[in-house]
Parts: structure tokens; C-alpha cells; sequence
């Protein structure tokens, strides 16, 4: 099987974004497969999208048998708050076994220590990444890493498990490649010469901030942030009144164009509630691989090119924002 260069983030159907229907998850994930996604992001944390995501894929399994495809669920985050955290060796062993359960398989390919800067370093390195690599030696899981939003915390990790001779497979960083922050790229060399040998990015969007709607009331980013996305969302919207609404553009698109197009990254996470949205970030990843914006390419119509142009202007004082991870009141 051929990785896909994206990845189903399967977050979406939390219901969390919107509803999530059983039969909507089923037609997202069968798109999917069909237009080659290969790769399905989910975790306990997420609600039911572990249950959803593995009904799916059981009712779609004559079409799409199980070696067609990867899943990657993550573990030790079930909740909001510190005190929701789980990295114990007991549980670790208990979620893999839940999670194979949910998701009607007999081994994960990919299993990921679920945000990990909200628990303390030793219990990360010395409690939970030992027992994935154990259940790893057993079959059960195929690849062990880590996710989590402050790349300082994913770096020390990764370094830590390289000193020690077992070196990370896979490392999921999430809203540190994307219009208004660009922290991964100076990252990833760091997490290459640590061993790790597979780099995701996740969520282009930030985590729904640069969609052009309203942005989610817990979304984190400090409200200087949100007051700039919201200039460039109107820009958008002038820019496109200006054309008499003939154009096909948003923020949104011209997010995904930028954050799709860091080729460093090997798998590139996107969610999608429906056929119609998976359609349309496959659209954005090949437009992403054309224009190669993250590495100085341009849009071929001027016009376009200086709304870019205006929006990266107003994001670049933040640049190399990251907001608080874990919150203050976790």
C-alpha cells in the first residue's frame, strides 16, 4: 500500500464541528478511500469517532479490506481537564485493546500519546512510550509516537527516545503550519536528526480559526489573533463583492493552499464531515502542490496574488504565536 500524502483527521465526527450522522461518516470514509486517503486520524478522546470511523470501515470492508488502509488513534487523553489524563502502563495496555475493539480490527498501525504536554515528562517517557514500544514488539501496534500542540515538548520527547536507543515512528503536530504560524517548518529538521521517522501536520485550518466562519468560542488563539483573522476574512469578502461574487475563493482555500503545500511534512491531516468537504481538501492539496506557496510560489492572477499578499502582511507579526498548551484552567 502507498501512503497517502493526506490524511482523514476523523476529530470532525465528534459532532464537535457540526453533526456527524453514522450514515454521513460512512460516505465520507468511503470518498476517501476512493479518491485515495489511505490514512484515518481518530482517538478516545474525540467522543464516538472511534465507533463511528469503525462502523464505517467494517460496513465498507468488501470494497476496502483492512491492508488498504491505515488507522491512527491516539491514547491517555479521555477528557477536558489534567485530571481526564491516563498515561498509567495498565491503561495504555486497556485503550489499545478498547480502541482495537471500537474500530473492529486486530492491530492499530499507528497509536500516539494524546497531547502530551498536559502530563509529566518522566510519565510520558519512562511509563507510557515503554508499553506502546512493548505492545509494538507484540504486534498489536505497528507504530509508536507522540502528539501534541508545543513542538518544544514534542522535540525533547523525540530527542529523549533517540538518546535511549528507541527513536519515534511517527510524530502529529497540530496548528504549527498554517497562514499565521510557521513554527514546524523550523522544527522539523530538529525532529528528522531525533529519529522520527514519519512527521504529521494537522488541522490547516486552526483548528477551524482561518475557515472564514465563525470562529468556535473555545478556540484558544488570543483575541489579537482572532481581530487579524477576521481583517483577512473581510478582505476576502471585498475582494470577492469586487468581482461581482464570481470568484471561487476564501480564506479557507487560500489557508489549505499554504499549509498543504509544506512538502517537509510526509502526511498532511484534514478533516472532513462529508463527501463533499473531501472533495474539496483533495482539490486543495493538488492546487497546494501547484502553487507551492509555503516555498515563495505566487498565483498566476495578480489580483489574487496581492490579497495573498495583504493577508500575509496582517498574520506576520504572528508568525511565531503559540497560545498557552496545556490552559491555565486545565
Amino acid at each position: 500500500m502507498i501512503q497517502s500524502k493526506i490524511g482523514l483527521g476523523c476529530g470532525v465526527f465528534s459532532g464537535a464541528y457540526g453533526p456527524a450522522p453514522q450514515e454521513a461518516v460512512e460516505d465520507t470514509v468511503r470518498t476517501a478511500l476512493s479518491r485515495g486517503i489511505t490514512l484515518f486520524d481518530t482517538s478516545p478522546y474525540y467522543n464516538d469517532s472511534e465507533i463511528k470511523l469503525g462502523a464505517a470501515l467494517l460496513a465498507l470492508r468488501t470494497e476496502f479490506p483492512r491492508s488498504t488502509y491505515k488507522i491512527c488513534t491516539k491514547l491517555g487523553r479521555y477528557g477536558l481537564h489534567k485530571a481526564n489524563f491516563d498515561y498509567s502502563a495498565e491503561r495504555v495496555v486497556a485503550s489499545v485493546h478498547k480502541s482495537m475493539q471500537r474500530l473492529h480490527v486486530d492491530y492499530l498501525d499507528i497509536v500516539l500519546c494524546h497531547d502530551v504536554e498536559f502530563v509529566d515528562f518522566d510519565q510520558v517517557v519512562d511509563v507510557a512510550l515503554p508499553k506502546l514500544f512493548e505492545l509494538k514488539q507484540q504486534g498489536l501496534v505497528r507504530q509508536v509516537g507522540i502528539s501534541g500542540y508545543p513542538l518544544d515538548v514534542l522535540l525533547r520527547i523525540a530527542q529523549t527516545q533517540n538518546q535511549r536507543g528507541c527513536p519515534l515512528d511517527v510524530c502529529l503536530s497540530y496548528c504549527n503550519f498554517n497562514l499565521h504560524c510557521q513554527l514546524l517548518s523550523t522544527y522539523i529538521p530538529l525532529l528528522r536528526d531525533a529519529g522520527v521517522k514519519t512527521i504529521i501536520s494537522a488541522s490547516p485550518l486552526s483548528m477551524g480559526l482561518l475557515s472564514q466562519d465563525t470562529t468556535p468560542e473555545w478556540h484558544p488563539a488570543s483575541p489579537e489573533l482572532k481581530a487579524a483573522v477576521s481583517q483577512c476574512a473581510e478582505l476576502v469578502n471585498t475582494y470577492t463583492e469586487q468581482n461581482g461574487g464570481n470568484v471561487e475563493i476564501s480564506l479557507a482555500k487560500i489557508a489549505e493552499s499554504f499549509a498543504f503545500s509544506l512538502a517537509e511534512a510526509d502526511i498532511h491531516l484534514v478533516g472532513a464531515k462529508n463527501s463533499n468537504e473531501v472533495t474539496c481538501a483533495l482539490e486543495a492539496f493538488l492546487r497546494a502542490q501547484k502553487l507551492q506557496l509555503a516555498s515563495g510560489g505566487k498565483y498566476d492572477d495578480a489580483d489574487l496574488q496581492q490579497l495573498y499578499k495583504k493577508i500575509q502582511r496582517i498574520l506576520e507579526p504572528f508568525s511565531k504565536y503559540t497560545w498557552p498548551s496545556p490552559p491555565a484552567d486545565a
